[in-house]
């Protein structure tokens, strides 16, 4: 097999899917829902989805999601009505697809017949989004995000669930216009009223109770709004996705309560997707307006109006006056993290955090982008600022989410062609690291695959040197290199 040339050199068969499949099963990045973000703006649309009965709700405490942590999917997901299908969970010897007729929803119970305050809350909150009201979240009131349909895009079988509602004469998911047919998601933050957050709790635990005929407390049963990455990084790769979307708004929403042009109280408008100032001062200017001008020209009559001045009246708060506003709409702050190799694969370089000297985990070169960057040009300076090392190419691989708290991860391979200057280690540029290191591949490859690792070379280690955990993209990108520094030393993928 002919290795081609860059960018990013093709690999092996087996790896490419390998990439592909990391990109589409990122954790936290999955695509679990169609957005169809511009729907968001549709009251006609948000006002059918909010009360459907097969609506799920995920609720927050601020950023915290609420759990059932003792059982295998610890993401608490409520519906509007009772007994609806099981969508949440596939589970063994269940067809692939999404929708099948079978299982109900783990927490069968709606919140339409079971929290008495739901049906106030829902249509308080649907006048307001309407209407844009000054108070939508004001007085204690929840903020409702919607999230997207889980629909035929993402694998839901509509098939599946038409028949269900023929055999049973009931809605098994939400038909917008003959063109948007789905199940909608809403992630609600109950974080400013703690009655809500005591009687979501205790709703929840009531409901286990009676699936499982205990009467245990919320304590026992796990149920609570959790604060730990041990169940963030624990979460079914579904469940981690709708959490990630759930929390990364609701922080972009959580710290921006006021307008960053005149210090007004901002509000949640299109069903929690863009932030709108509620300052309604304006001052009235006069312009000549030159193609009402052009226009009157051409009629005799017209041509005192031609000549005259037009009022204009314009928002003093310079944000809603701006023509282009980049403070309205949600925040990603974009961070480059870059696995560092030679063109053979046999060395790749590693560093030591200050924060992680007593776990010892060496992980990838990461760091903010800054504007007027590229991705490659920040990449290569965060490496040369952290490790004193000259890249020579980047390529970009994949991408993660990460919800901490609200960051994208572009992960990048960055290639160093060694010549006795561009390797060389030196860490006094920024001063971040502890340590930084060029590994030899076979040593990586046996923290990756430890389960390789044969009797006689137990003792491998002796520093105990770690690599990070699974979910993170700094792991995948480590394993692509290791796997494909084994995949191109295969015979069949020699010249």
């Amino acid at each position: 097999m002919v290795r081609l040339p860059s960018p990013f050199r093709i690999m092996s068969q087996s790896l490419s899917t390998t990439i592909k499949d990391l990109q589409k099963d990122m954790y936290y990045g999955n695509e679990v829902l169609n957005r169809v973000s511009f729907l968001r703006e549709d009251t006609e649309f948000i006002s059918k989805s909010l009360f459907h009965p097969s609506t799920r709700f995920i609720f927050f405490n601020k950023q915290n999601p609420l759990v059932h942590k003792n059982f295998s999917n610890m993401l608490t997901i409520m519906t509007n009505g009772d007994n609806q299908i099981c969508v949440d969970q596939i589970e063994p010897g269940q067809p692939d697809n999404i929708g099948y007729i079978g299982n109900l929803q783990f927490l069968a119970r709606g919140l339409m017949s079971h929290l008495p305050e739901w049906k106030d809350i829902l249509h308080t909150w649907n006048e307001d989004n309407k209407n844009m009201d000054k108070g939508l979240r004001s007085g204690g009131k929840p903020t409702f995000l919607f999230m997207g349909l889980l629909d035929e895009s993402v694998g839901l079988d509509i098939n599946s669930l038409k028949v269900d509602c023929e055999l049973n004469g009931d809605e098994k998911y939400l038909d917008h216009q003959g063109r948007y047919q789905g199940i909608a998601y809403y992630a609600v933050d109950v974080s400013g009223n703690k009655e809500l957050c005591r009687n979501v709790v205790h709703f929840v635990n009531d409901t286990l109770n009676q699936k499982f005929d205990t009467d245990k407390t919320p304590e026992e049963n796990g149920v609570f709004f959790t604060h730990s990455r041990k169940h963030f990084l624990t979460f079914e790769p579904k469940e981690a996705s709708l959490f990630s979307q759930g929390a990364m708004f609701f922080h972009w929403l959580g710290t921006n309560k006021f307008c960053p042009g005149c210090g007004h109280p901002t509000i949640p408008i299109h069903a929690g997707g863009k932030l709108y100032c509620t300052n309604e001062e304006t001052v009235t200017s006069s312009r000549s307006n030159s193609h009402d001008a052009t226009i009157a020209a051409t009629s005799a009559t017209s041509a005192t109006n031609a000549s005259s001045e037009k009022p204009d009246a314009k928002s003093v708060c310079p944000v809603k006056s701006a023509p282009v506003s980049n403070v309205s709409f949600p925040r990603t702050d974009m961070a480059v993290i870059s696995i560092i190799t030679n063109r053979e694969r046999s060395k790749i370089l590693l560093s030591l955090g200050k924060r992680h000297f007593s776990s010892k985990m060496y992980s990838c070169t990461a760091g903010f982008m800054e504007p007027s960057e590229t991705v490659e040009v920040a990449t290569k300076r965060e490496i040369w600022e952290e490790t004193g090392v000259t890249c020579d190419e980047v390529n970009v691989v994949m991408t993660q989410p990460w919800p901490f708290p609200s960051n994208l991860m572009i992960g990048c391979i960055g290639i160093v062609d060694f010549n006795g200057s561009n390797e060389l280690i030196h860490l006094g540029h920024d001063n971040e690291l502890l340590d930084a290191r060029w590994f030899d591949t076979s040593f990586v490859r046996s923290l990756i695959y430890p389960e390789r690792v044969s009797e006689a070379d137990r003792d491998f280690n002796p520093e105990g040197i770690m690599v990070p955990m699974g979910q993170s993209i700094a792991y995948n990108l480590i394993k692509m290199c290791v796997d494909y520094e084994e995949d191109q030393n295969k015979e069949e993928y020699k010249l």
